[in-house]
């Protein structure tokens, strides 16, 4: 059997989440998201540790192909949700060539001025105190995600999504071929 997973990344406020545990409940596979980790392991250390924020998402990386490697190990597919950075699809890359995978990778992006937008609005909603915020800078939260490459990471086949506007996603397509994916060899 062919080991497959699925990758859903981009930019933050584009609905991959939502998304995510929506497509695992139609495919009945399992999914891992990244903030729900990292909101784990920040309870377990505390509020008060000073080391969350600073290395909180690289340990969330790292246990997010820990995971995924144990699910290639048994030939069974899951999905990965994350904000994948560019510097990290290379080492998802070794990971899929290690065990001869299949990728199909979910990109999320869209009009960073829309998101920022949305992201604002979700973060006044008390977000996991986990989750570092850019507060009302517009430009800040603009530039972090072109300099990490959010939107670029493209491991396997990818399909990318703009959600700008979650009225015009055509969710069905999306869990159709998501569907087609999982089922042929």
């Amino acid at each position: 059997m062919i080991s497959k997973i699925i990758l859903i990344g981009g930019y933050c406020a584009t609905g991959k989440s939502t998304f995510s545990h929506r497509l695992a409940s139609r495919l009945s596979i399992p999914c891992f998201n990244k903030d729900t980790i990292k909101e784990v392991i920040g309870d377990g250390f505390g509020i008060e540790n000073k080391d969350v924020h600073q290395k909180n998402s690289a340990v969330t990386f790292m246990l997010l192909l820990y995971i995924a490697e144990r699910f290639l190990q048994a030939s069974k597919p899951c999905i990965i949700e994350s904000n994948f950075r560019l510097s990290e699809s290379k080492k998802i890359e070794l990971l899929l060539e290690k065990y001869d995978c299949k990728c199909l990778t979910f990109l999320f992006t869209g009009d960073l001025n829309s998101l920022y937008k949305r992201y604002a609005e979700r973060e006044v909603a008390n977000r996991h105190w986990v989750h570092l915020t850019v507060g009302e800078d517009k430009e800040l939260f603009i530039k972090s995600h072109k300099q990490c490459g959010q939107g670029e990471v493209n491991v396997g086949e990818t399909i990318k999504v703009d959600a700008t506007d979650f009225e015009k996603i055509d969710y069905e397509r999306l869990f159709l071929l998501a569907d087609n994916f999982t089922r042929t060899e």
